[in-house]
């Protein structure tokens, strides 16, 4: 195969680009080999790494949201979501919710609970809660069955960002990334660049899965 780099982002990649890029990866020949003897491995063949494509989100869903909440949802965001749908790659790789059944941008609280960990709500002192329920709202969800599970979201500023969460590090989500987040230092993406920085840790997982990276 070419370098696994030929598979990654280039610069300024937009999400469609990258939504486009994963499927071609999905194609990509790769050769194993075993006894001398190559062989090729498509990583589509492999149902953990299927992109499923979801219902689109009906735009009075979306306008709902804002009336309720007095936020507005970043344009880029809403057209993704009203005009192409969310995606899922695989059952634990990445979601990024659509369809008409998903509770449109759950705050800090609820994407907790949505996710099994609504005890940990109890952990966070509650005024910095109530801040951050009110200044970020999530919209997907990467690696969700891993220590390394991301929360995806945009912030009533518009940024574009990813909350680590690790429940078995208390600590490092309570000291460092949620008071990063209140304190407004959190690092900020566009949604193209945070999808392809998202899409680009799927495939260089997968390659080192399969042992193509060290």
């Amino acid at each position: 195969m070419k370098h696994y780099r030929t598979l990654l982002a280039p610069k300024n990649e937009t999400w469609r680009a990258a939504l486009e890029r994963y499927t071609l990866f999905l194609e990509t020949e790769m050769q194993e080999y075993f006894d001398t003897k190559d062989y090729s491995y498509h990583f589509r063949d492999n149902r953990s790494y299927d992109l499923n494509i979801q219902e689109t989100v009906s735009p009075a869903l979306i306008a709902d949201f804002e009336i309720r909440t007095g936020i507005n949802v970043p344009g880029s965001l809403t057209d993704m979501l009203c005009r192409h749908g969310g995606f899922s790659i695989g059952e634990g790789l990445i979601d990024i919710f659509g369809g008409y059944e998903q509770a449109v941008f759950p705050n800090l609280q609820q994407m907790l609970e949505k996710t099994g960990n609504s005890s940990f709500a109890s952990e966070i002192p509650s005024g910095m809660l109530k801040s951050l329920n009110g200044f970020y709202y999530f919209f997907g969800i990467s690696f969700p069955n891993s220590d390394e599970m991301a929360f995806l979201y945009f912030s009533k500023a518009g940024n574009f960002g990813k909350m680590l969460f690790a429940p078995d590090n208390k600590e490092l989500v309570l000291k460092k990334i949620l008071p990063a987040m209140f304190n407004g230092s959190a690092e900020k993406f566009t949604l193209d660049s945070l999808l392809s920085n998202q899409i680009d840790r799927v495939i260089t997982n997968a390659l080192t899965v399969k042992g193509y990276i060290d």
